[in-house]
């Protein structure tokens, strides 16, 4: 029997293919678990009865499994939220612990805790400047309400989707004095490394490099954001895939062009992303897009291409079962996955045709590997934001190789201000004039009229419809390599 199996490898590809597919049915349809699980039973009895000698219908017989794993997963949740439903209206008092770092808006500021005692998280809108920062502990008192409704997404599943259930009414709170010293050491490093940034490049220009090194625009003025959303822009503050594959290219392409061997670049490449994930303070999306960059690394210095695919679906797969909701409500992790397998699956083909190994600092690899990830995150940054850009192209062509420099004199100037400060002032004037080139470029093109297209409704079946054709394309070409 075990000779018609399957190998290992398609088994683990095939199981963590139909979770993410049964999560992704169950997020968009809903449709009923036990009816749903009675019809998948049902066809894998059909399956392995007629074709029980067939090792595709084994692999076929498994993915369809692991698709009501997913819908059963997801209905936990579901069911779970439902049951929080229930506390609405009570009233906490108790110790609890700001877990996130404050976030700032215009007029107030958005304050996470969690109670000692409960395993879910409460948000505070508190005044513009809190006494209170990550990691103290505060006697809280609490009126439990869900968020106001929106019409543009759903905030309460998004705030869920980050251990958030319920909004503070009618709240106060003193603090305990007690401190989480871990979490008040990360938010207090990175607080301080923002204040050097901002000490030695000027505004908005340091906005945007803590932008980049942080994530989130939120630094930006308003007209700033605006212009970056005109352009499609906006994702390259977002720590997503797409920042861990500006370091990837940028520390490949200048160590493969010193003359390493492409095996230690490899490893040069993960120890990059280690570091940038720990100088950001380990959050959640960018340790998700760590995972996924460094599986795909290793599973190409020790397999084919086809084991970075495996590598890639696994590591979705797992972090949807720690997480399901992430899959519909999380940006960040839709442009991590997408533009990781863009990568993979787009430059080997651009890398044959364009590339030359003797060409500097492989700013040719740079291009290559943000236009490999642009081609798989245009539709969802299109179904997010409602706009279609396109010009968007031309500016992540003109603006993209500069990233990876910028960073790079970002955290030289971070590393050489505590060393030799003369050194530090020297990076920050450098990044400086990179980082006005990227606004000046972006401001220049949001001016023209046709810079931005507004979508009024955008189809789902048109999204599927359009990754249908380029896998088409790209098979097709894969074949030709």
């Amino acid at each position: 029997m075990f000779t018609i199996l399957p190998h290992i490898s398609r088994i683990v590809l095939a199981s963590s293919l139909g979770v993410i597919c049964g999560i992704g049915f169950y997020s968009f349809f809903h449709p009923s678990c036990d009816g749903f699980l009675l019809c998948i039973a049902s066809i894998i009895i059909a399956l392995l009865t007629l074709f029980n000698r067939s090792k595709k219908m084994w692999m076929l017989s498994v993915y369809i499994l692991f698709i009501g794993i997913g819908v059963v997963i997801m209905d936990a949740q579901k069911n779970h939220i439902k049951s929080m439903d229930t506390f609405v209206g009570q009233k906490l008092v108790g110790e609890a612990v700001i877990n996130r770092d404050i976030e700032q808006k215009e007029w107030y500021s958005q304050v996470t805790a969690r109670y000692v005692d409960q395993d879910y998280s409460v948000m505070i809108k508190d005044e513009k400047y809190p006494l209170v920062s990550r990691g103290d502990h505060i006697i809280l008192t609490c009126t439990l309400a869900l968020p106001e409704p929106s019409v543009e997404f759903d905030y309460h599943m998004y705030l869920v989707m980050h251990d958030i259930y319920f909004m503070c009414e009618d709240y106060s709170y003193e603090i305990n004095g007690k401190m989480d010293r871990v979490s008040k050491k990360i938010s207090e490093f990175r607080y301080g490394v923002e204040h050097i940034v901002d000490q030695i490049i000027p505004a908005p220009e340091s906005a945007l490099a803590n932008g980049l090194l942080f994530g989130g625009g939120n630094r930006l003025s308003e007209k700033i954001q605006d212009q970056f959303a005109l352009v499609g822009m906006t994702h390259i503050v977002a720590v997503s895939g797409y920042n861990v594959s500006v370091i990837v290219a940028a520390v490949m392409g200048f160590v493969l062009f010193v003359g390493f061997r492409r095996k230690y670049a490899v490893y040069i490449a993960i120890g990059s992303i280690v570091f940038f994930i720990a100088l950001i303070g380990f959050p959640s999306s960018g340790v998700r897009a760590g995972i996924m960059g460094i599986m795909v690394l290793i599973a190409g210095v020790y397999g084919r291409v086809t084991h970075a695919y495996g590598a890639l679906v696994f590591a979705g797969a797992i972090m949807l079962v720690y997480n399901p909701l992430i899959l519909r409500y999380d940006i960040g992790f839709q442009l991590s996955f997408l533009a990781t397998l863009g990568i993979i699956s787009t430059y080997p083909i651009l890398e044959r045709y364009f590339v030359s190994k003797r060409f500097a600092f492989g700013i040719i690899e740079m291009i290559l590997l943000t236009l490999s990830a642009q081609i798989f995150v245009i539709p969802i940054i299109a179904l997010h934001f409602y706009t279609f850009t396109p010009i968007s192209l031309v500016v992540n062509i003109l603006v993209l190789p500069i990233i990876p420099f910028v960073m790079l004199l970002v955290l030289l100037l971070i590393i050489f201000y505590y060393i030799y400060a003369p050194i530090a002032l020297i990076c920050g004037w450098m990044a400086y004039y990179l980082l006005a080139y990227e606004i000046a470029v972006i401001s220049f093109f949001a001016q023209l009229s046709w810079s931005s297209i507004h979508i009024e409704t955008i189809y789902p079946v048109g999204i599927v419809l359009y990754y249908c054709i380029v896998s088409i394309f790209l098979i097709r070409l894969h074949k030709n390599l």
